[in-house]
């Protein structure tokens, strides 16, 4: 390229491009076919068939948009079929309502889902080899899976071969099992749906009985199936997890009448009868082993949420366990502009987490141990706070990144939609506060003012204030809000009733740096940290006795967490046989004393040296929360 002039890469003609004319285009195309303008073939749709008269319905469209959107019908129009050739075609087997939408989308892009039409519309997407509308169908089915619809969606599923809808349903199944186990739905699956099901190991159970009562349960409904499916039912039952304390419940169970008619014998074989009945039937159970259910080793673990580049870790603070869990932020692209997040818990124990001030929305699977991206929200904040009610996620509060101006407006997440929209404001702006979910409502909580989101009626409202000079942390536990204030002081509030009340103090030290109060399953749990050197920290945990009204020390951490300082931290119900060890944080109090305090110096000179320190994180931009379920949608058996 050398001796080449500058001007000639600018020489020849120019190429420009209208950015709006494909718009525009598609635009003028469907504005013909609203106007019935330059059709050139007509669609007759018969719908249930010809025996159905008023099911018929005509379309007038252009030959060459539906060509150019939908396979099928470029290969009716360009591939020499007879119908190529003619001035109106017949379709069967497809309603005329789905083909008005189907005609829709090909014109203009867009097609119109709901739970009247989602079926059908799938059935008419996959005869007419629509991939994006069947997976638009499949994607709304999946987000609206409920136990009450969830057999019949993965029956559906099935029905049309499509993996994914089978994959979601199968593991909304086995981790909502112990619920589906009580009903009736499992008995609408097929033999062999149902071993598919009773075969998971990620059946989230807290015992191998409940996935034999459900197995029982198939069996009583479909007595046609039962004396051919019987053992192939029990089979998927893992006999080996049962004890010395199931003898009752097994004896039990060989005395029921469909099992001595069809499946006594192989009982008999994989459970010994009373005059053995400590043989090898009656297995121990180890803890490692991979055929033991993951619900059967699920367990409450407090997570603590740290430093972008580090792992989340789980901790079990009575037996001391500990585990770590990806973050989601480490090997974020632009993992440098978010500097803190926000998160929050679901009563199903689903995490969500909101990055700061950067529009991400992320959401935890505990069985795949990774988080999955959800649609960005609609607004950038630092100080904000997240919570989950009622199948919404809700953003509140915080700053403007760019302008520093405190944000009024409320942004709300539907989950089974994945899609954000902004709700009523809050009247006041907040900033360092917590955001909780109390008796179906929302709480926003600072020193200064509490005000309540009903969102029934998509209001907020003025509750009783703290009126403390300090604001830490608030929690909900036994449905009263417990805020820490004025360090030691502690006040509940109880909704029902609007007045607060002063609880025990905490027990406080002058170099204790970070107060985290928690709810853990049944339990109110204080966790403080006080740091002994650089990102080396001392945790104790304290139980409240509510009986007594005092703080039980049920602990310290054995060693000292090598953490960030600043974690905030929630409870949650993970599955630690899909965890990574995190014994690599702790560090045996001995070896920090025979440290030297210029390494610690050197420590702090080394992070603030970086552009993304932790001077970033404030623990008022750190939050928390729980609460329920979104509607459901029914799948109709016809398909």
């Amino acid at each position: 390229m050398s001796g080449v002039g500058v001007c000639s890469f600018f020489s020849g003609p120019e190429i420009l491009e209208d950015p709006a004319h494909a718009s525009s285009l598609l635009a003028q195309l469907k504005s013909f076919y609203d106007s019935q303008l330059l059709c050139d073939v007509t669609l007759r749709v018969l719908g249930g068939g010809a025996e159905e008269p008023e099911s018929i319905r005509s379309f007038s469209c252009n030959r060459n948009v539906l060509s150019a959107a939908c396979p099928y019908f470029k290969s009716m129009f360009t591939g020499g079929l007879y119908e190529s050739k003619q001035q109106e075609v017949t379709l069967h087997d497809v309603s005329p309502e789905s083909m008005a939408l189907i005609i829709e989308y090909c014109y203009t892009g867009r097609v119109t889902v709901t739970e009247a039409n989602v079926q059908r519309l799938y059935a008419a997407a996959d005869m007419l080899q629509l991939d994006y509308v069947r997976q638009a169908c499949a994607n709304y089915l999946a987000r609206r899976l409920d136990l009450h619809n969830c057999a019949s969606i993965l029956r559906f599923a099935d029905a049309f071969d499509h993996p994914e809808l089978r994959a979601r349903s199968l593991a909304f199944m086995a981790r909502h099992f112990e619920q589906l186990a009580l009903g009736d739905e499992l008995c609408e699956l097929s033999l062999a749906q149902l071993k598919a099901v009773l075969s998971m190991d990620n059946l989230d159970v807290g015992s191998e009985r409940v996935v034999c009562n459900a197995a029982m349960r198939w069996l009583d409904a479909n007595l046609k199936e039962a004396g051919d499916g019987c053992q192939e039912v029990l089979g998927c039952v893992r006999w080996q997890h049962f004890t010395d304390k199931d003898q009752v419940y097994l004896e039990g169970l060989r005395s029921k009448p469909l099992v001595r008619k069809y499946c006594l014998q192989y009982l008999d074989m994989v459970l010994p009868g009373k005059e053995d009945k400590h043989a090898a039937c009656v297995l121990p159970c180890q803890e490692s082993s991979p055929l033991r259910r993951i619900g059967m080793i699920a367990k409450e673990m407090v997570i603590f949420f740290g430093h972008r580049k580090e792992p989340f870790l789980c901790y079990d603070p009575y037996s001391g366990d500990i585990y770590t869990m990806p973050s989601p932020l480490t090997n974020l692209a632009h993992g440098k502009a978010v500097t803190s997040s926000a998160v929050c818990v679901s009563p199903e124990n689903d995490l969500y987490l909101a990055t700061q001030p950067m529009k991400q929305l992320w959401v935890y699977s505990p069985v795949q141990n990774s988080w999955q991206l959800l649609a960005e929200r609609l607004l950038c904040r630092e100080g904000m706070d997240v919570a989950y009610l009622n199948g919404f996620v809700y953003i509140v509060g915080g700053r403007d990144p760019s302008t520093g101006a405190k944000i009024k407006d409320v942004e709300c997440y539907s989950v089974q939609r994945n899609q954000w929209v902004l709700v009523a404001p809050v009247p006041h702006s907040f900033y360092a506060f917590e955001l909780v979910t109390c008796n179906d409502h929302l709480y926003a909580i600072s020193n200064k003012r509490m005000l309540c989101y009903d969102p029934s009626c998509n209001q907020w409202l003025n509750c009783a204030s703290l009126k403390r000079s300090d604001f830490q942390e608030a929690c909900v536990f036994n449905d009263e809000i417990f805020c820490i204030c004025d360090i030691p002081m502690v006040k509940a509030y109880n909704p029902a009733r609007g007045e607060w009340r002063r609880i025990s103090p905490i027990p406080a030290e002058g170099n204790t740096n970070n107060y985290q109060i928690v709810r853990h399953g049944s339990k109110l749990l204080l966790i403080t940290t006080t740091i002994v050197q650089w990102k080396k920290n001392r945790v104790t945990v304290h139980e409240y006795d509510a009986t007594n009204d005092r703080w039980v020390n049920i602990g310290t951490m054995l060693g000292l967490l090598h953490y960030d300082t600043g974690f905030i931290s929630l409870s949650a119900r993970v599955y630690p046989s899909c965890l990574e060890p995190g014994q690599s944080f702790i560090t045996e109090e001995e070896d920090v004393r025979s440290e030297s305090s210029t390494d610690w110096m050197d420590g702090f000179s080394e992070l603030d040296s970086e552009s993304d320190s932790l001077s970033s994180f404030s623990e008022d931009e750190w939050p928390r929360v729980a609460v329920v379920r979104p509607p459901r949608i029914y799948i109709d058996d016809s398909f």
